[in-house]
């Protein structure tokens, strides 16, 4: 395995026709960040024409999205003078901050679901809302047997973003899909009992594992990879109506 590049927020490495980007550590601070965030952007930009990559990895280490790094930064960004309403949605006293996560997060989706590579997405530790949206835009999805699937925007009154509405009912009954969002956390076995994800593994040696099964796929024509994922992708084609139904909901 090749290290392209690593930042303070992640680290992208080669190993034959796999990309992997391993998201490391303060993602809410990158995610909010037009500058920070463009890298990575790019990244997956450039690879779009490189046929000899043919799948595309990102998985976070354990915890680094977890409640406690999204307390922290709602807590910065949201206002705490007074209690917000039953009927309104929270004040944020930096609505710069919380657009540009949402706008950045939608993008980096987007990106995901149209990249002509299978994209495979890892999950370990727990992991909050928004980043389970962005998990579930993958291809295929794995875990290790400690992950936990956290509804954090129940706490404080938000919105369920990271487009997990749209790819929940794009995977599950429509009841199926209202009550995992209602719920306050989902392990990984529970996710992956209800079909949400392809596979639980083992958390030692966690990468190992999910480059195993991208392998056993690596090795496809280019041409058979991108068109399956170009027809499988049919059914998502409405993915940019419903980020212009979320803005129009939010006033984005």
């Amino acid at each position: 395995m090749t290290t392209v590049t690593s930042t303070e927020f992640f680290e992208i490495s080669r190993k034959d026709a796999i990309s992997i980007v391993r998201i490391k550590k303060n993602v809410f601070d990158f995610i909010s960040d037009i500058e920070l965030s463009s890298e990575l952007i790019g990244f997956i930009k450039n690879i779009a024409g490189d046929t000899e990559i043919k799948a595309l990895v990102f998985y976070n280490e354990p915890d680094c999205v977890n409640e406690i790094n999204y307390d922290k930064f709602l807590k910065r960004i949201m206002s705490q003078t007074e209690e917000a309403h039953q009927l309104l949605p929270p004040k944020f006293n930096r609505k710069d901050i919380r657009f540009r996560e949402i706008h950045i997060l939608n993008r980096f989706i987007k990106q995901i679901v149209n990249l002509n590579k299978i994209v495979v997405s890892g999950i370990q530790g727990s992991v909050v809302t928004p980043f389970v949206g962005l998990a579930l835009s993958a291809d295929l999805i794995f875990a290790d047997r400690e992950a936990r699937l956290i509804m954090a925007h129940n706490k404080y009154g938000l919105h369920p973003s990271g487009a997990l509405p749209f790819f929940l009912s794009n995977s599950l009954h429509h009841a199926i899909a209202m009550e995992f969002q209602l719920k306050g956390s989902f392990t990984a076995e529970e996710a992956y009992e209800i079909g949400l994800i392809n596979k639980v593994l083992s958390g030692y040696d966690f990468l190992d594992h999910l480059i195993e099964e991208v392998e056993k796929f690596a090795y496809f024509k280019y041409n058979t990879i991108q068109r399956t994922k170009r027809l499988t992708n049919f059914s998502r084609k409405s993915l940019d109506d419903y980020f212009d139904y979320e803005a129009k909901i939010l006033n984005l």
